[in-house]
């Protein structure tokens, strides 16, 4: 059987490369076309829902959409540039926020769909198309579950030593001893050997130290209104050390991959693991002798009204328009778009992968202890992930400059300090520029902003 769905995942993304480029047959060109790029899908079970909801879209509209899903997520933005270049037909886009955000928008290779989407952004629960906004205007929109940061935790062990997730540091740090005395086992065990990881701790940490303001105080830092080594920052890299100097997290966490990390709690040689809601089903299957929870991570200051904030996003897999769509199928472009936002839609392609977010009205997400956890108090205290914003360059200096902190092999006035010169090097190297809008011409606007919107409120139900 798995053999077959392989073999129908092969054909399938074959069939959709051929038809994607030209030589169809003419009955089949006579009909509209709308046309996608993106990334080949993960499992055959999602590959084939598209492949129906197609199909029964066309049967409603008499509108053709073919799919071509080739390589993996980085190779989006070559692909689409290739097919530019190859003057090849291509209506919409999948991609993550990421690199719409980091290279597309700001490449003027995706179209500015604020007026497109004018009649369907009411279509979506409140901030999840947060995102695919920047200077005001929308540049995509989500089509997938969302993401945040958050600790797991051997509810089963807690139960039997009659403690609770902790709401502050002084929580933590007392349920932490009692771990290690009564159990003899690690509190904490963290994904140190992966790199991306450590800024999700900084996440955390800076958007409290900086009282809530941490996207926005990030956007000053990278428009050179500000610096970024003042005492908010020392502290929150100080606040991340304090973790594994008052024993919460081991240094044992430094060479534990993802694999490991989960596997390490699954043995319960630790109580808990820090990560991001991406790992729910991953440490679900190898999980199987106690129930597992979640909970936010803790306050870790004391100033007045300051409240925590994680990391998250919507938009790992999102929904774009290329900057150089034929404007004549634009109307084309947006029933099929309509389409896809509607339930029963939207749960034919998103059901497969058990969303834990309701990110469209009328998402079905898993009515489970966890998931009411994560609605009900994980992200009503979220804000953007902090490297969907910065650049690659400075993201590498935070992924360099945390484990070197924690392990007292740097300090935190010498991080903010290589955080600074990663910016400094890609605006002198690279010509980098964060607020890249406002050096914008007409011309360029022109180039994204469509001449024509089309009226999609008749085919909407």
């Amino acid at each position: 059987m798995a053999g077959k769905k392989v073999l129908a995942v092969v054909l399938l993304v074959v069939i959709s490369s051929v038809l994607f480029f030209p030589g169809c047959s003419k009955s089949k060109e006579e009909k509209p076309l709308v046309r996608i790029l993106g990334p080949t899908k993960g499992t055959a079970e999602e590959t084939e829902a598209w492949a129906k909801v197609m199909r029964d879209f066309e049967a409603e509209t008499g509108i053709r959409v073919e799919a071509r899903w080739q390589g993996n997520w980085p190779d989006l933005p070559q692909n689409l540039s290739a097919a530019k270049m190859a003057k090849e037909q291509v209506d919409l886009i999948v991609a993550g926020a990421g690199t719409l955000r980091s290279s597309l928008v700001r490449s003027g290779a995706i179209m500015n769909i604020t007026e497109l989407m004018k009649d369907l952004v009411d279509r979506f629960n409140e901030g999840m198309l947060d995102a695919f906004i920047i200077d005001g205007k929308l540049w995509g929109f989500p089509y997938a579950d969302a993401s945040a940061s958050v600790f797991y935790y051997n509810k089963t062990l807690f139960d039997e030593l009659g403690i609770k997730p902790p709401k502050n540091y002084q929580e933590f740090l007392k349920i932490s001893k009692i771990i290690k005395e009564k159990k003899g086992i690690q509190p904490v065990i963290f994904q140190g050997k992966e790199n991306w990881a450590w800024p999700m701790l900084f996440f955390e940490t800076y958007e409290q130290t900086s009282g809530n303001t941490s996207v926005a105080k990030v956007e000053e830092f990278l428009s050179g209104k500000r610096r970024f080594s003042t005492e908010i920052e020392k502290e929150a890299f100080l606040l991340v050390k304090k973790l594994f100097d008052d024993g919460i997290f081991t240094l044992d966490s430094l060479d534990t991959d993802s694999e490991g990390m989960r596997a390490v709690f699954s043995q319960q040689k630790a109580a808990m693991f820090y990560g991001g809601t991406w790992e729910y089903g991953a440490v679900k299957d190898v999980v199987k002798d106690f129930e597992i929870g979640v909970f936010e991570f803790p306050l870790m200051v004391n100033t007045p009204g300051v409240k925590p904030g994680h990391g998250f996003g919507v938009g790992d897999y999102g929904i774009a328009i290329p900057s150089f769509a034929k404007e004549e199928n634009l109307e084309n472009t947006m029933r099929f778009v309509e389409y896809l936002l509607r339930p029963e839609v939207v749960n034919t392609i998103l059901s497969i992968n058990d969303p834990m977010v309701q990110v469209i009205k009328g998402m079905q997400v898993a009515d489970t202890p966890i998931v009411q956890t994560l609605n009900n108090e994980v992200l009503k205290n979220s804000v953007l992930f902090l490297d969907w914003i910065w650049p690659a360059e400075v993201n590498d200096a935070f992924c360099r400059c945390i484990p070197a902190v924690v392990s007292g092999n740097m300090t935190p006035g010498e991080a903010v300090k290589i955080v600074e010169e990663s910016l400094k090097t890609i605006e002198e190297e690279k010509d980098y520029k964060f607020d890249w809008w406002t050096s914008w011409t007409e011309e360029d606007w022109a180039k994204v902003t469509p001449k024509r919107v089309p009226d999609i409120k008749r085919y909407m139900k």
